[in-house]
């Protein structure tokens, strides 16, 4: 006989995710970005609880999991920091949302095979408060450590995974999107009509309640050096941009994109553009002197990427290798669109990458 298969909530995803969002919600709604922050960073059941996210086994890919290639470029960026500050004994390297630390590794095997002293004096310390990696030569920690002297704060593909809440333009105002579970699944209720200076006149959008204080904090742990971002997002104005009606909030399952967060619970990635003039406007009231935002594909031709490439002909295997190496960090259609941000403190002169 034909039994019942149904899978119940299993189905749309990570059942005791499900069930825990579900009884958080409690019959009544809650917004967007706490439905967001549940599902990603639930203590317990959350996406960014499991490891392996990143990759060809996993959701999606980022430039650090490509290949070692992009990590030695930012290790050459810190190095010409490093020495704009007088090449100080001591240089600590601050990498929030670190991952598995690919990242990390990638800096450290350049500093370690290209100049001693900036080795010797290279501390590197990740946050990644979720799933740590285990590179033995990186200080792991959960939460924001103590300001240093002299260092830099990397961050790649870190802002754009902070909850953000759901709006829909009315003629009212913004009217906010929450969500509630009807015993089945989960969909979505209008909550209150707020007022938000310069938001879209139709469609949807997000706004990141998280971005501007988190740039702060980051921005607080260096005293002299530099900040430099790698996220998807634009300006305001194009972020807000009056043809973009569905807003930017994006699943990623498998390696598919798709625009439904209420599948796939705690087994998908959730993302939204990050504001970049937020960005920039909390590093210029942190002190720091902004440059960019710059597509990532012209920033990695600017400091040089491709001289890297063309250094390996002798070794054909490896040319070709780093050849579409390059290529994937600088597809238009990829990961060329992410965009590039910089700040400084504490020196002059226009970092590379930015100059023109």
């Amino acid at each position: 006989m034909a039994l019942d298969l149904d899978p119940g909530t299993a189905g749309l995803g990570n059942p005791r995710l499900i069930k825990a969002i579900a009884e958080e919600i409690d019959r009544g709604a809650i917004p967007f970005d706490k439905f967001m922050s549940l599902a990603l960073y639930h203590p317990e059941h959350g996406y960014y609880r499991k490891a392996g996210r990143i990759g060809p086994q996993g959701d999606f890919v980022t430039s650090s999991s490509v290949h070692p290639l992009f990590g030695w470029t930012i290790a050459g960026w810190c190095h010409w920091v490093w020495e704009q500050l007088g090449s100080p004994a001591e240089f600590t390297i601050v990498e929030p949302g670190a991952g598995d630390g690919r990242l990390a590794a990638a800096i450290l095997d350049w500093a370690a095979g290209r100049d001693d002293r900036f080795a010797e004096s290279l501390q590197y310390v990740a946050i990644e408060p979720n799933a740590p990696g285990v590179e033995e030569r990186v200080t792991w920690v959960g939460a924001l450590v103590p300001p240093v002297e002299y260092g830099a704060v990397i961050s790649n593909e870190f802002f754009d995974a902070l909850p953000v809440k759901l709006y829909e333009a009315s003629e009212q105002g913004p009217v906010e999107i929450g969500v509630r579970w009807d015993g089945k699944q989960f969909v979505e209720a209008n909550l209150a009509v707020g007022s938000i200076d310069g938001a879209p006149a139709s469609g949807r959008f997000e706004v990141n309640p998280g971005l501007w204080a988190t740039m702060q904090s980051l921005a607080g742990l260096v005293g002299r050096g530099a900040v430099l971002t790698f996220d998807y997002g634009y300006p305001r104005e194009e972020l807000w941009a009056s043809w973009r009606h569905q807003g930017t909030l994006l699943a990623f399952y498998k390696h598919t994109a798709h625009e439904n967060p209420y599948i796939h619970v705690g087994e998908q990635d959730l993302t939204a553009h990050v504001d970049f003039t937020t960005l920039e406007a909390a590093l210029d009231g942190s002190g720091f002197k902004t440059f960019g935002p710059a597509a990532q594909s012209e920033f990695l031709y600017a400091v040089g990427l491709p001289a890297l490439v063309d250094a390996a002909r002798s070794d054909l295997q490896e040319y070709f290798g780093r050849r579409r190496v390059l290529e994937t960090l600088t597809d238009g259609a990829g990961l060329g669109r992410v965009r590039v941000l910089a700040g400084t403190r504490g020196f002059e002169g226009v970092p590379p990458g930015f100059q023109s």
